[in-house]
Parts: C-alpha cells; structure tokens; sequence
C-alpha cells in the first residue's frame, strides 16, 4: 500500500513538472526579456495598423477626387509603415529590386477637383472620417505608451505620447505626461514652463527702489501728482499707486537683469540711468507731450497719436494705460528696457524684425505676454483672421502658417520697415529671435558683432550662420520650428 501511495505521488509529480518547469521558464524569459525589443516589436504593429487607417482615409479622399488630402494621408501611412504598397503607391513610387522609387510612368494627382460646394462637402464628410479614425488611434498609442511607461521605458513612452498629440493635441494624459501645464487655457510645454517661472523669480526678487518725495519738474509741467521712485538705474514717476510704481521698477530691473545674463554681460553693462512716464489716460499723455520740451509742432502731432514715447538720447520712454489693464504697463515697461539695453549693448540702429522680435522674446519669458507693439500689430490683418493677442497661443499659431503654406517672405521680415511688421511678420519675428537664441546664440552674437562693424544685414546672416543668404536661414528656422514647437 505505501509503494502504491508512493508510485502515485510520483506519477503526480511526473506529470505535474513539465508544466512547472514551463510556467517558470516562462516567467524567467518574460523577466529576461528587453523590454526596448518588446516596445519596437508592439510599436511596428501600431505603425502599420495605424498606416492602414491612413490608406483608408486616403482612398475615400480619392473616390471624392480630394487628391491633395489624399496625397497628405498617404505620405502620413507610408511615413508609419514603409511597407505598406497602397501607401507608396499613392504619393507616386513603385517598387524596384526591393526598394520604393519614384515611378515616372504613374502621373500623380495632387490637386483637388469639382466645385467649391462640392470639396466642401466632401471635406466635411472626410472631416468626421479622420476624426473617428483619429479617436481609435489614440486609444491605441495610449495603450502603447501606459505600457512603455510601466515597463519604465521613460523615452519610448514619451515619443508615444508626443506622438498621440498628433491625433489628438488637447489630450490632458498625454500634455501632463510629457510636463505640459495649462496656462490661461493654454498647453504650455515644459521648456517654456521653467524660463516662465524663472523670469518670473527674476522679476519678483529684483530691487524694488527707493520712493522720491521731491516735486519733479514733470509734475510742475503737467500739474499732476505723481508716485515717485527711483533705484540704481531707473527713475520712474506715474499716476499709479506706490505699490504699482514698485511693481514697475522690480520689472525693469528684473529685465535689466535677465538682458545681461541672456547676453552674458558683466553686472555694470547696460548702466546707463533711464527715466520713465507711466500715465493712465490719453489725454495725460497728449498733455505731456504738448509740454515736452525740444519738440516741434510735426512731432507733437505725430506723437499725440502714438501709444507713448521714447527717447535714446537722454534715455528716456513715456507710456500710458488707456483702456488696458495694470499688466499692460509692466509689459511695455520691460518692451521698452529691452530696446534701451539692446541700444546700449549693442549701439547699431537695428532693422525692425530685431529690434521688436527681442522685446517679445524677452516679455514673453518674464511675463508670459507681448501685448506692447510700437507698430500697428494688427490682429486680423496679415494674421488669416487668426486672434495672435496671446503669446501662448505663438508656437501653435507658426506651426499653422507653415502648415497653411502662409510663411511670411524672410527678406520682407528682416528688412522690412518697422510699419510693415503685421502679424504674422511680427510673430515670425519673435520666432526667429526664438531660433537664434534658443539654438544658434554663439552665431547671433557674431551676427551683431558684423552688424557693429557695419557689415550690411544679409551678409552677416551668411557670415555669421554658415548659410547662403536669407532663403537658407529660412529653412533652417523650419527645421527648428518642425522640431521644437
């Protein structure tokens, strides 16, 4: 009986092993596996799965002859899934000894056809396709990159994710995931979080002045009773409270600050004292001007009319609030200490694109805005009825005149006059000043040192940049745009 008990403790247990073996083998290999080869084997399957439903896409385009979405769709499909024939075929290659070339003999639609209403029609019905299409993609890729970020592949889930915003820009999982914050119902990226909330620190922390109680000569002038203080390098006077007044003079030696260290200068560059106005009304300011003194009647009229003034020579800048807001004051406040230091910096009579394209650099990263304009930045015009009023909304809005194939001419952004800036050519501006001190600042340095040396504009580009004129910084430019906004 005890060799019959034991005979089937061992037959169980012959039986039984295998299986044990297996399950352990199994948990042995699925510990061993590379995580990074599992990721490439699960993203090649989301690649062509998602390829299709851009063949897919492609060919209802197609049938309603709407060749130039088709063409986009295909070029997306075959971008995923390199494989896929339909894809290839559709934006004009054909296979040869393995690889696709272009194929000469298949003449390639490109253009849509019929009637306005009928693309219209057909775009709207393609509309809700690609959207449909779109919401299966993104659960996909959100699958994909929840499983890289679990199997602690930080890299390859945040390439998931960044390439979900592609489907779906407004994802929260995906923005939080890749270090967005929402600000001013606005997808911030992580980069620009950190120099916001470092320009801000700089603002915050910066000195504060001293208050004045004397009588100044503008109060005489203008019979009005201003707030005064000045600290080592500003003195400024306004119809504002004294806590508003140090507000204006932290934001000016904030910026002072920040200009220096961007420009990697010593603590007394850029010292020259400055004097500042700040009013609240229209008609302070057109008193004001009507009591400058050294002013003929031509400039009076002109300046009466202007958003404010400003002198290089002495250093001196007169703004008002008319129907803004306190914030509109710091921000032409800081606007107007960058075109100061970069004068004293710098000494070139700079084009307009730079002058006004480093001022919105500069309040866009200590104030999150760029609301002073000494031209006529029109909101519509030039912008394709786009609002370009809040910064924030800047990177979205090139990546879209790029897109829309509405890219401003460089030559007539850097060497237009200060009056042809519209919005878009504006907004360029502030872009390229992006680029060159964001990726390219050892070359803008040298770029302005050509420009001190009288070297005319183009040729300082092409000196400094290593490029060939305007139209190859131009493609540069989109390359960075392409790869960081």
């Amino acid at each position: 009986m005890g060799n019959s008990t034991r005979s089937g403790r061992s037959t169980w247990w012959t039986i039984i092993r295998p299986a044990v073996f297996l399950a352990l083998a199994s948990l042995a290999c699925a510990e061993d596996a590379d995580p990074s080869a599992e990721y490439a084997k699960r993203w090649q399957a989301l690649a062509q799965k998602t390829a299709k439903e851009h063949v897919a896409l492609a060919k209802y385009c197609w049938s309603r002859k709407l060749h130039e979405i088709a063409f986009a769709e295909n070029t997306r499909a075959a971008a995923l899934d390199p494989s896929n024939a339909d894809a290839q075929k559709g934006i004009g290659k054909k296979l040869d000894n393995g690889a696709w070339v272009d194929d000469p003999k298949t003449p390639l639609k490109k253009k849509n056809e019929g009637s306005d209403a009928d693309v219209d029609r057909s775009k709207a019905e393609y509309d809700k396709k690609r959207k449909a299409a779109s919401g299966k993609i993104v659960k996909d890729f959100e699958v994909l990159a929840d499983w890289a970020a679990k199997a602690k592949l930080d890299a390859e889930a945040k390439e998931t994710w960044r390439r979900l915003l592609d489907y779906d820009e407004d994802h929260a999982k995906a923005r939080a995931a890749l270090g967005y914050e929402k600000q001013d119902g606005r997808w911030v990226p992580p980069e620009d979080v950190a120099k916001r909330n470092e320009g801000k620190k700089k603002v915050a922390g910066a000195d504060e002045g001293e208050e004045v109680k004397e009588e100044s000569e503008i109060e005489k002038d203008l019979g009005l009773k201003l707030q005064k203080r000045r600290s080592k390098h500003y003195f400024f006077q306004g119809v504002f409270t004294d806590a508003e007044m140090k507000e204006l003079i932290r934001t000016a030696e904030g910026t002072r600050a920040a200009f220096l260290e961007t420009f990697e200068l010593d603590d007394d560059a850029c010292s020259e004292p400055l004097d500042g106005l700040y009013l609240k009304t229209k008609e302070e300011h057109v008193r004001f001007i009507d009591s400058a003194p050294g002013m003929d009647e031509a400039k009076r009229k002109t300046y009466r009319d202007t958003g404010g003034y400003m002198t290089y020579s002495p250093r001196f800048t007169e703004a008002f609030q008319g129907g803004g807001d306190f914030h509109y004051m710091k921000d032409v406040c800081c606007h107007d200490v960058v075109h100061q230091c970069f004068s004293m910096w710098a000494g070139v009579d700079a084009n307009a694109w730079l002058d006004e394209g480093l001022c919105y650099w500069f309040t866009d990263r200590l104030l999150k805005s760029a609301e002073t304009h000494c031209i006529e930045f029109s909101l519509t015009g030039g912008g394709a009825g786009k609002s370009w009023d809040n910064v924030l909304d800047w990177k979205g809005l090139i990546k879209e005149m790029l897109a829309e194939k509405a890219n401003p001419d460089i030559r007539e952004v850097m060497e237009g006059h200060l009056n042809s800036l519209n919005a878009k050519k504006g907004c360029k501006a502030w872009s390229l000043m992006d680029y060159m001190l964001t990726k390219r600042k050892k070359e803008f340095f040298e770029f302005i040192r050509l420009l001190q040396r009288d070297v005319k504009q183009e040729e300082a580009v092409s000196r400094a940049f290593g490029v060939k004129g305007y139209g190859e910084l131009d493609a540069k430019w989109i390359e960075f745009v392409e790869e960081s906004y």
